[in-house]
This record gives C-alpha cells, structure tokens and sequence, in this order.
C-alpha cells in the first residue's frame, strides 16, 4: 500500500510538471502592445494579449513568400552566385514543401482543421522567408567540382524566416513569429551505418529532404503553440 501511495504521489507530481511546462506565460516587448510568449521553441513568437484564442477552430494557410529573401551576405560569392541563379519556379517547389506539411501537419493533429474559406473563428497565417545562409551550392551547381561532390558535413544551410498570424475576416494582426532553423537531411545519408555507402547531400533528394524537414518541425512547433493559446 505504501508503494502504491509513493507511486501515485510521483505520477501526480509529473502531471502537474507537465501542465506547468504546457502552462502560456507572457513577458512584456518593450515599446509595444504586443507580449512575448514564453516556453515556446520560436526564438521570437509575440502576441496580441487582447487576443482570445480560444474562438478559433480552424486555420487558412497562405503560399508562403519567397519575394523579399535574400541570400546572407557573409556567403562567398560562389555560394551566393549559385543561389541567385535559383529561377522563381525552383524557389516556388521549394516553398510547396513548407505548404504541404502546413497542411497535413493540422488536418493530423487535433484543434485547429485547414479550411478554404475565412470567418470569425478561421486563424489566417502566411509565412515568409527571410534571409538564407547556404553552406553549400544548390544541387544543380554542387558537382562542378570533386570539393563538393559529397555535400557538406553541416546541411544545406540554414534559414530564417517569419510568419504572421491574423485573423480571416477582419485582418486584425494576431502574432507574429520568428525564427531561425539549420537545414540538414540527418540520418538519412548513411545507409545501414556504414560511411562508405553514404548517400550525397548536394544531390536533389538530400536537398529536398534538407528543406522537408526543416519545414515539418516548424509545422509541429506552430500547431503546440497555437493549441496552448486556444487552450489558456
């Protein structure tokens, strides 16, 4: 029995950690009505405080904007020369990737369904991407020469972004989000464990699989986010 006590003790214990880390907490932005969320994994996710989130139960995505990205300056000349031959349709194919997980990502999870059309209770939410830092060409360029045949051990590269979040029907500003995130395939090039059949990270399938990712997780980090401000 008393085992039994002890056990339950610690389970009610760990609840409660958990509800305290879901829990929505608020810092104040300087010179703004706006707040910073807090327990978030966007460097910056800020909040209309005057916001009642609970009143929404579906979301409408927009294309995302590629039209004022740019490649980081501190970028060599060959990567940025590389980049800026992307053509708008690579970049658009690019952009469906982050589109696609946006979708599929909310009509998995519970809350917050994609919908079509706008009105009272739809979240309309558009993102942008912002600057790019590549530390590698694009799969068209990277086997120009043997340097890079084999990719590059650290990613693609990495990218920042920003997404605004408003809603449908009035176009009231809502939240805004920014953030940062490397873009790298992972595991995927190693087959069975063994070095020697790694797969190449300049090809367009590790390229592609770079951008997916990176996409999916900020898909997952936008669905808890919002699901923790509908539920406060």
């Amino acid at each position: 029995m008393k085992l039994f006590t002890i056990i339950l003790s610690l389970s009610v214990l760990s609840a409660c950690s958990v509800t305290e880390d879901q829990a929505v907490k608020f810092t104040a932005v300087p010179d703004s009505n706006l707040q910073q969320l807090q327990n978030t994994r966007f460097d910056r996710f800020v909040v209309n405080p005057q916001t009642d989130f609970s009143q929404y139960d579906e979301v409408i995505f927009f294309p995302t904007q590629f039209d004022k990205l740019t490649v980081d300056e501190s970028a060599n000349n060959d990567l940025t020369n590389s980049w800026n031959d992307s053509t708008w349709d690579e970049m658009d194919k690019i952009c469906q990737h982050f589109d696609d997980f946006a979708q599929l990502t909310f009509e998995q999870k519970s809350g917050l369904k994609p919908t079509n059309r706008g009105g009272d209770n739809v979240l309309a939410i558009e993102f942008r991407l912002m600057n790019f830092m590549p530390y590698q060409r694009r799969y068209k360029d990277a086997n120009r020469d043997t340097v890079v045949s084999r990719g590059h051990r650290n990613g693609l590269g990495s990218i920042t972004f920003q997404a605004v979040v408003a809603n449908s029907k009035t176009g009231e500003l809502l939240a805004v989000i920014e953030d940062g995130m490397e873009l790298n395939p992972g595991n995927m090039l190693v087959i069975k464990g063994d070095p020697n059949l790694q797969v190449d990270s300049a090809s367009p399938v590790a390229q592609n699989i770079a951008w997916r990712k990176t996409f999916r997780r900020i898909a997952d980090r936008l669905h808890n986010d919002l699901m923790r401000l509908k539920q406060s």
